[in-house]
């Protein structure tokens, strides 16, 4: 996971390695543990950064939807984490900005559902 975030960090401005490191993280938060390395690393941060610097990448937001998704099921800190890191506004900004490719659409869906879990969520979307 430290690998990950760091090659995130590092290259922030390339659109590959961000799709690909949302897809890593979005994998490995499939398991619980690593949902909470992964917030304790800057997981949560780097997706949400490169949702924002990619904004127009259909791959990018499709697995920054995936990975935050994955990072918020079962987990209410990394629900309210991922909440207050802009997250949720993230996530519907993709769905509007990508309206009709349904990767997008699906995986940000999904990451809703398991945001809105979180009752002060709620009244985010």
């Amino acid at each position: 996971i430290e690998v990950v975030v760091g090659a995130m960090r590092r290259l922030e401005w390339h659109a590959g390695v961000q799709q690909d490191g949302c897809e890593a993280l979005g994998n490995l938060a499939v398991h619980a543990d690593n949902q909470i390395k992964a917030a304790q690393t800057g997981g949560i941060e780097v997706v949400v950064r490169a949702m924002r610097r990619h904004e127009d990448h259909a791959g990018v937001q499709e697995q920054g939807c995936w990975a935050l998704r994955s990072l918020s099921m079962r987990n209410v800190e990394n629900q309210i984490k991922v909440s207050q890191a802009g997250g949720i506004e993230d996530v519907m900004r993709a769905m509007r900005r990508h309206k009709g490719y349904s990767r997008v659409e699906k995986q940000g869906c999904e990451a809703l559902i398991n945001l809105v879990v979180n009752a002060e969520n709620q009244i985010k979307v």
